[in-house]
């Protein structure tokens, strides 16, 4: 058979074979992590069930009775109701860009997780077990609390030392900012400011849900 019709008739024969698709929404081939857990979740506007593989730029959401639950290569993640956040990846990890609510995360890797959120990035501080809760309360501002070491607080090339055990409020430029319109959870105590930010240190912050700290984050040395 000559070569030539070989050639067509392979080609038209491969036609009709399925191939492999490239995941909805991933910009690249190499996979973040997973969801573990998902009720009332969603990958854009599909629904999201655990399993599902994620990848650099996905953006995930849940619903205000939802919960997320997703695992990295050494870290953990858990989206309470009402959130959304985007991923994309990091040289030895992952950052999540959180739009709206609330993020919860854990690892013992200080390159494994990272969290952006109006600007600002909040990563773990050294190689050390870290469990901390991010919260978007409204424009230019935020509030974070660390159960367990310590993080790095990053803003318009101001850095700080988030400690542990401590909630906080952050304020992004307090000069511009205006006042919130959202009511402050418990008292608040003198705090540090700078131009750039000024963080007020309150003496509660609800955690996101008791299940996502016994059941995702009470050993962040093995996510």
């Amino acid at each position: 058979m000559p070569r030539r019709a070989l050639a067509a008739m392979l080609v038209f024969l491969l036609v009709g074979i399925p191939l492999p698709g490239r995941p909805a929404g991933s910009p690249n081939l190499l996979p973040l992590g997973v969801v573990t857990q998902a009720s009332g979740a969603h990958f854009n506007a599909a629904k999201l069930s655990a399993g599902a593989t994620i990848y650099d730029g996905d953006g995930l959401s849940t619903e205000a009775e939802g919960a997320l639950q997703f695992r990295g290569s050494a870290a953990q993640l858990y989206l309470p109701g009402s959130s959304g956040v985007t991923f994309h990846g990091l040289p030895m990890g992952t950052q999540a860009r959180l739009q709206i609510g609330t993020v919860v995360f854990s690892t013992a890797k200080a390159a494994a997780m990272e969290v952006l959120a109006d600007e600002a990035f909040i990563r773990p501080l050294a190689d050390a077990p870290t469990v901390a809760q991010v919260t978007v309360v409204g424009p230019k501002e935020l509030q974070i609390r660390v159960r367990r070491g310590a993080l790095q607080f990053a803003y318009a090339g101001e850095t700080e030392k988030i400690a542990e055990g401590a909630s906080y409020r952050i304020v992004l430029d307090p000069v511009a900012a205006a006042p919130s319109p959202f009511p402050q959870r418990g008292p608040v105590k003198a705090g540090r400011e700078n131009k750039k930010f000024k963080i007020i240190i309150i003496v509660s912050i609800a955690w996101a849900t008791e299940w996502a700290l016994h059941e995702v984050f009470e050993s962040p040395d093995r996510p």
